[in-house]
């Protein structure tokens, strides 16, 4: 029971901090538009999605940084440190000094070492939660750049073809720049009035695709 225990209670920390870093970010970006969060609810398959997207790169290359530095450690680091120790008694006591002037040589009773380990331990777990909040200040800034660009490549008309849409609503037919989709609406803004829509995704809406140049 332990083992599906352990990865039961990890896969739902990993949801929760996807889900956590894709609010944070959707969050930045409809703020800094000024979309209202009830017209663009999602649903929780698109959040969690999303938030494996924005940040999978920010997980590469901390998983490539870890198994880098602990290649490091167990190769190299560690293996240099044992042949130093094993070299010479002298080497052993030179350790021995640097570790109690460390660490000290006066020996704790067994309270003291059980408060010292429960003070290690809240002092962790107080430092996961800074990182945390602070991974989500960060995305929470991406999401807002991410809306300065969007709303600057539409007013200098830069917007790219693929968010050029058109959209009908009430039988007229609008040309927006897209912005984003819900769970069941959608947002864009109108090119010649600069207005902000919201349409249902149920009407639809056009998009004109133009094939990309394949050499062979």
């Amino acid at each position: 029971m332990r083992k599906p225990l352990d990865s039961a209670i990890f896969l739902a920390i990993v949801t929760a901090v996807l889900y956590s870093w894709s609010t944070a970010r959707y969050h930045g970006f409809l703020s800094t538009i000024g979309l209202d969060a009830d017209m663009m609810e999602r649903s929780f398959h698109q959040v969690v999605y999303s938030g494996l997207v924005v940040s999978f790169d920010k997980i590469l290359i901390l998983l490539l940084i870890l198994t880098l530095a602990l290649f490091l450690w167990s190769r190299a680091i560690v293996p240099s440190y044992v042949d130093y120790v094993r070299k010479s008694i002298k080497n052993k006591r030179n350790i021995i000094k640097i570790k109690n002037r460390i660490i000290g040589k006066r020996k704790a009773p067994s309270f003291e070492i059980s408060a010292i380990k429960k003070s290690n331990t809240v002092a962790i777990y107080c430092l996961i939660g800074f990182l945390f909040v602070f991974s989500l200040i960060y995305f929470e800034n991406k999401g807002q750049a991410f809306a300065k660009n969007a709303i600057e490549a539409h007013f200098n008309g830069e917007t790219s073809e693929k968010n050029k849409i058109k959209v009908m609503i009430s039988n007229s037919e609008k040309a927006l720049s897209f912005l984003a989709c819900g769970a069941n609406n959608c947002a864009g803004i109108e090119d010649k009035t600069n207005k902000i829509i919201y349409y249902p995704q149920s009407s639809g809406f056009v998009f004109e695709y133009k094939k990309k140049n394949v050499t062979k």
